[in-house]
């Protein structure tokens, strides 16, 4: 009587006797699909098969990333910039207060103090040594003071350039302009403010770091990938991300695995959703491998087991024909299948209960399958 009470559920107002099933085929006529309201749909055609789901980190590529230190000691007297604001290249992050950057400054202005003179003697003498007034002895004599004056001023304002003050402002310190011990921490390029170390008052010596500068325009997702599926995954292989809504491509596989959690880094490349995404974010991913076989993607609930094997319901001329199907992965609302269905096959999405009641009733009374699950 089971097999019988089970058909009589699952079909509803549908008399059991209407319903026929004839070895893998169920046959139904228009008003006993409504009954069963039997949905149908074509599976999705895809180029890869689920692979793993695995933790994975938002992390940004070494290339894009960019540290922002102090060229001069001193103290700092301002900071322009919050954590996490755009910035763009040039613009001030912060202001140091140094007397070793008035002490290079001053030193650009004796040197030029010098050189001035020595050109001055050097183009007097050159008009001497023309008329004859001056051996040309006393003529290399000047002409090596001035040598050694260019030099001096050549490293004073090389020296002080290495310390972040442009030319234009060291053309403007040998017309006159005041000496000022004001140095300004500029942006090395356009990106994002990613660390800030930089805290007003704080004295900082040469070389401190104050800040952390990312471009954002690409971005790396690294993968904790188990070691037991490592051997599947290829370099091209696709991985998603589905919250926030994100799609990358394995670029490194590592050699190495993690002794602690057994798993291999996997590093992907983010190729659409980058807007999307922030360096340091944790993510769940789902890895995906390519293949060129026949793999389509249906609704979870298309596909039911039986006896240990996977089917789903193909919709034929005659009724629905209970296919047997292989399962490539698993996915949060649908499956993957790489064997069983042809390209164009319709199968049944909703009503596979009753269809499946049918088809056991039927198979149970021609003694070719056991109990249903």
């Amino acid at each position: 009587m089971r097999p019988f009470l089970l058909l009589l559920c699952s079909l509803h107002l549908v008399p059991v006797s209407l319903v026929r099933a004839e070895g893998s085929l169920v046959r139904l006529d228009a008003e006993q699909r409504s009954h069963l309201d039997v949905r149908t749909a074509l599976p999705e055609p895809v180029t890869a098969i689920p692979l793993a789901q695995a933790p994975g980190r938002v992390v940004l590529p070494p290339a894009k990333e960019f540290a922002v230190t102090s060229l001069q000691s001193g103290i700092i007297t301002h900071v322009n910039v919050p954590l996490g604001v755009k910035v763009t290249k040039g613009q001030v992050l912060a202001e140091i207060d140094s007397v070793a950057l008035v002490d290079l400054q001053r030193a650009v202005v004796d040197a030029y103090s010098v050189f001035d003179v020595a050109k001055s003697k050097m183009r007097r003498d050159e008009t001497l040594l023309r008329e004859g007034v001056i051996s040309k002895m006393r003529w290399q004599e000047t002409k090596s003071g001035y040598d050694r004056a260019q030099a001096t001023l050549n490293a004073a304002e090389q020296t002080l350039k290495a310390s972040g003050i442009t030319a234009a402002e060291i053309e403007r310190l040998k017309a006159g302009s005041k000496i000022n011990g004001l140095y300004r921490v500029l942006a090395p390029v356009d990106g994002f403010v990613l660390a800030r170390m930089a805290i007003v008052g704080q004295r900082v010596e040469a070389l401190s770091p104050l800040f952390r500068i990312g471009k954002l325009d690409e971005l790396w997702l690294e993968v904790d990938m188990p070691q037991e599926r490592l051997k599947e995954a290829r370099i091209g292989d696709r991985v998603t991300v589905e919250n926030p809504s994100a799609r990358a491509r394995v670029i490194e596989i590592s050699q190495s695995v993690d002794p602690q959690s057994q798993s291999a880094l996997v590093r992907a490349l983010v190729e659409q959703g980058t807007e999307r995404l922030r360096p340091g974010m944790n993510v769940n991913v789902q890895m995906m491998h390519r293949s060129t076989d026949r793999i389509f993607r249906v609704p979870a609930a298309a596909v039911f087991n039986h006896e240990g094997r996977y089917y789903v319901f193909v919709k034929r001329p005659a009724g629905f024909e209970a296919v047997e199907v292989a399962v490539a992965g698993q996915e949060p609302y649908s499956m993957v299948l790489h064997e069983g269905l042809n390209e164009g096959e319709v199968v049944v999405i909703q009503g596979v209960a009753g269809l499946k009641a049918a088809w056991l009733g039927s198979s149970n009374g021609s003694n070719n399958h056991g109990h249903g699950e």
